[in-house]
């Protein structure tokens, strides 16, 4: 997407620096956002070629591929990051997330059920995030939100 706008300056003008401190248009500031992601992602991807399975390398790049709407590429980074991390219940969750916004609904809720199984209790997230929002019409989401909210409850069991 190419963003022009014509301006003019007056290099005469005594407050330049005012001028030059204006916050950008909201077209100007998506395009360098989105500029800055697929800059971000080339730069990932090109660390993860000469250093192997950075598992904070891959946490990125699969948020950035979300964000920048490559789903199918962000799936990809959440199933290596389970691979790499199979008891970790953020991993499974991030899992649940691509599955969701790939349209992939029983895959989608059994990583949630996982991640739950392996600790994850973040309901107030849970509920609100974006990425699970085609999962929120099904019937199995209340049964899972219910759960999540009573063990959230429930206080935690451990020494004293």
């Amino acid at each position: 997407m190419a963003w022009i706008e014509s301006v003019s300056v007056r290099w005469d003008h005594e407050d330049l620096g005012a001028w030059l401190r204006r916050p950008l248009p909201q077209p100007a500031l998506e395009w360098v956002r989105e500029d800055q992601d697929a800059f971000d992602i080339r730069f990932l991807e090109q660390v993860l070629a000469r250093a192997g399975e950075d598992v904070d390398v891959l946490a990125q790049l699969g948020h950035l591929y979300t964000r920048a709407g490559r789903h199918r590429d962000g799936l990809a980074v959440d199933r290596r990051l389970v691979a790499l991390k199979p008891r970790d219940p953020i991993a499974h969750y991030n899992l649940a997330c691509s599955l969701a916004l790939v349209k992939q609904k029983a895959r989608a809720f059994a990583a949630l059920k996982k991640a739950l199984a392996l600790g994850y209790r973040d309901v107030v997230h849970m509920r609100k995030d974006p990425d699970l929002e085609n999962l929120r019409g099904d019937p199995r989401w209340d049964g899972l939100v219910s759960a999540l909210a009573a063990r959230a409850r429930r206080p935690a069991r451990g020494r004293k």
